[in-house]
């Protein structure tokens, strides 16, 4: 990697005095007691727990307890019928409890560049243009004073925003951890919320959130300065919250299609129905992948099937929607992909690092885009490293694309 590109990365939260499971996350802890927020958020076991005598349990979002995503698209060129969102799918063993919601200046602050800045061409992923941006966060705001956890989640947008704006790394770390507070205070909001129905009345909420929590947490990702193992656990942690939060589908997908959103439902499931031509950016990872069948069994081997599949879908929408929206399509495929894929990435098999390499090319397709920037670039840089010169001949397309760009 260049030193050009280091520059642009930024390091890991640190968390020197907080609690064990935030100092191996490498995430900002808020040090409270008896059991963190983040801890709490994510549902996990908090040191402090263990420290205090008198501590009292907790339970907010659960990985290991999370709905299952639907299957992975069968070996078919059909799209699927519902784009990633929110739905009543977390499931918490212990009724989870709300965190106290106290707003100082400085939200107000983050308030007014969600209005003035993160909303507007080219920070934005859902509009194109100014017109549109002014009745995005005229919906934005309204939303988000009925929803808590949408609120709490538009400023930690805001401030991740700001951080990639300032020059200044003592603000830019400021930015960051109220990014990452405000982040933890949104999911377990969302989390204590329990499972509300999808009605008219709080669709727009549920989507708004589905969609900037998820590009929050993608930006969290591909910005870090870390390994590649840590990479992998940061993702797939994503993608586990991600899928928790839900998919749209089914009985709701026409509240979401007839809400406020429906001028980006519309032209996205218009594209759906387009003939468009065969997308060939993935031939060569496939004719490779056929040869493997035998060596990765049959479970391996449908997982990378499958996951191939889904990554070919993104890329017809990507290259058929306009700029923006076509961002949003990228967070498809982690969402997507199947518990054996991810699996596969954890135990760092080739051939799933391979696919998840083509997956850095959308990333550094849209690299002007603040949450993606140099994410594509360093993701490909992390695989490639890793796997060494006996993959080179499979990272080749990717390696063109990214790489002599």
């Amino acid at each position: 990697m260049n030193a050009a590109n280091k520059k642009k990365r930024r390091t890991h939260y640190k968390s020197r005095k907080g609690c064990s499971e935030c100092k191996k996350r490498h995430v900002k802890c808020d040090e409270q007691r008896p059991i963190c927020l983040q801890c709490s958020t994510l549902g996990q076991p908090c040191s402090y727990a263990y420290l205090d005598p008198y501590g009292g349990g907790s339970s907010s979002l659960n990985a290991g307890t999370l709905s299952q995503s639907p299957s992975p698209l069968a070996a078919t060129e059909s799209p699927p019928q519902s784009l990633p969102g929110v739905g009543p799918q977390i499931e918490s063993s212990i009724p989870a409890q709300a965190p106290k919601q106290v707003f100082e200046l400085s939200h107000l602050a983050l308030l007014h560049h969600v209005e003035t800045g993160l909303t507007k061409p080219p920070h934005s992923h859902l509009v194109t243009d100014e017109k549109d941006a002014d009745a995005l966060v005229r919906l934005m705001v309204t939303s988000a004073l009925s929803s808590p956890f949408l609120m709490d989640e538009l400023l930690a947008f805001a401030a991740a925003h700001l951080s990639v704006l300032t020059p200044e790394p003592l603000v830019q770390d400021q930015y960051r951890d109220q990014a990452a507070h405000l982040q933890a205070r949104a999911l377990a909001l969302f989390n204590a919320a329990g499972t509300p129905e999808i009605t008219e009345h709080n669709s727009t909420a549920m989507f708004l959130f589905s969609s900037i929590i998820g590009m929050h947490m993608l930006f969290d990702i591909v910005t870090a300065q870390t390994d590649l193992q840590d990479l992998l656990e940061r993702f797939i942690h994503f993608a586990g919250i991600y899928r928790g939060v839900g998919i749209v589908t089914g009985p709701a997908w026409h509240i979401i299609r007839a809400s406020e959103l429906s001028c980006i439902i519309n032209l996205i499931e218009t594209v759906d129905k387009l003939n468009l031509p065969a997308e060939n950016t993935c031939d060569d990872l496939i004719a490779r992948l056929a040869l493997t069948e035998e060596r990765l069994g049959p479970l391996s081997y449908r997982a990378c099937h499958d996951a191939v599949q889904i990554l070919q879908w993104i890329f017809k929408q990507h290259c058929a929607l306009p700029t923006p929206i076509n961002r949003q399509v990228v967070l498809a495929w982690p969402v997507r992909i199947s518990q054996d894929f991810l699996d596969l990435l954890r135990n760092r098999q080739p051939e799933a690092l391979v696919i998840m390499a083509y997956w850095a090319i959308l990333l550094h397709r849209g690299r002007e885009f603040w949450v993606f920037g140099q994410g594509g670039r360093s993701l490909f840089d992390a695989i490639d490293g890793f796997l060494g010169p006996a993959w080179s001949e499979w990272l080749s397309f990717p390696r063109a694309i990214i790489c002599l760009d």
